[in-house]
């Protein structure tokens, strides 16, 4: 358990089957450094390694789901070399991708600002919950330089022609936009059913076995690294033999 007077706190829901891992740096608007990214990633960690644990609901505090990467690390970068700062830029995004790894689904609800590093935790999240309100925004342009992992990650996710417009901070990303690109699962109309909506999802989840949705996880992810239905293959044979045993059907 986290210290209450850390921006991370972790405490178990549903009889200890849900993980919820709070994280309030709401006063920055959620923004990061790599410290926080680094102990908000260990925290998830430690939640998913639990068995108990079905889910984690990761509760971002306050009016904005992330403001994005803390500008006031910015100034020392002018003096690194190039490389350098790209192994920094390396180092994040691997601690983002450690949170899409975590072979338990992530649930959060997103409302108010995603800027910039935003999107890029945004899509480590399994089961994102917007409401229509959010607003995705890229303002890296804006400052004089392109964006790093979230470039790419956008770049995968959408369209050729909203990738260049986000990018070089042309527009902005409506909650019910990000709903229509895939990169939430559901959008509420109006902000104060969020949390309402989130907690629909994680009851919904929970009808499902907790060593089920780790095979899911496993499906998707595995099928999204390769490209390929091998790892699919041998989860879905597991769970088939593991079902038959407990006298489950279909």
């Amino acid at each position: 358990m986290y210290d209450l007077s850390m921006p991370i706190t972790v405490t178990n829901e549903h009889e200890g089957r849900v993980a919820r891992v709070r994280f309030d740096n709401s006063a920055r608007g959620n923004c990061f450094d790599t410290p926080l990214l680094q102990e908000l990633t260990e925290a998830l960690e430690a939640a998913a390694e639990d068995t108990s644990h079905a889910v984690i609901r990761l509760e971002m505090a306050g009016r904005h789901f992330c403001g994005g990467w803390d500008t006031a690390s910015f100034a020392d970068l002018s003096d690194e070399p190039e490389e350098a700062v790209a192994d920094r830029l390396r180092d994040g995004d691997a601690l983002v991708d450690r949170i899409r790894r975590l072979p338990v689904p992530v649930v959060a609800g997103v409302r108010g600002r995603v800027i910039g590093f935003g999107a890029g935790l945004l899509s480590a999240v399994h089961l994102p919950v917007a409401a229509a309100e959010t607003r995705l925004s890229l303002p890296e342009a804006r400052f004089g330089f392109a964006p790093a992992g979230v470039g790419h990650i956008v770049t995968q996710a959408l369209p050729r022609a909203h990738a260049y417009a986000l990018l070089a901070g042309l527009t902005t990303a409506s909650g019910r936009e990000l709903h229509s690109w895939g990169l939430v699962s559901r959008v509420v109309e109006d902000t104060a059913d969020l949390d309402a909506a989130v907690d629909e999802v994680i009851g919904e989840l929970l009808a499902v076995p907790g060593d089920t949705l780790r095979s899911i996880v496993q499906v998707v992810e595995s099928s999204l690294d390769t490209g390929l239905p091998d790892r699919a293959y041998e989860t879905s044979a597991r769970t088939i033999v593991r079902a038959g045993r407990k006298g489950g059907g279909s």
